[in-house]
């Protein structure tokens, strides 16, 4: 198994680093800033985690390896784009406050999370592809 400490690293510095580059892409040439955005935005760095994990691996992954690796990288999307925040800011307490917005927010996580699950096996099937 990888050393989780490093995939996690990997993933914050990929989610981080696609958020702030979107977000300046946002600002200076107008692209649109919707939820598939976001959870695209999330879930892109899972093939490179899932190749990762796949090639520095000493012995075949089971199911309960990768939902591991899954569920590591889920809750730092989740502690970063909604705990973090609603810590922090107002406005986004009050959005988890409504029924409405909760749901709205338990929506993109579970759809971050179906994509996380796609990209992740993406990324080992390319490390298999590839003899590693």
């Amino acid at each position: 198994m990888p050393l989780m400490p490093m995939l996690a690293l990997r993933y914050l510095a990929w989610l981080l680093a696609l958020r702030v580059l979107f977000g300046v892409l946002v600002q200076v040439m107008g692209l649109p800033n919707s939820m598939a955005t976001a959870v695209i935005l999330a879930a892109a760095p899972m093939a490179d985690i899932g190749y990762q994990a796949a090639r520095r691996t000493t012995r075949a992954f089971a199911l309960g390896d990768w939902s591991l690796i899954w569920g590591m990288c889920l809750g730092i999307f989740a502690g970063i784009q909604i705990i973090l925040p609603a810590i922090i800011l107002a406005p986004m307490r009050a959005v988890l406050a409504d029924p409405a917005g909760l749901q709205q927010t338990l929506l993109v996580l579970v759809a971050t999370g179906g994509m996380m699950a796609l990209f992740l096996w993406i990324g080992a099937r390319t490390s298999a592809r590839r003899g590693s």
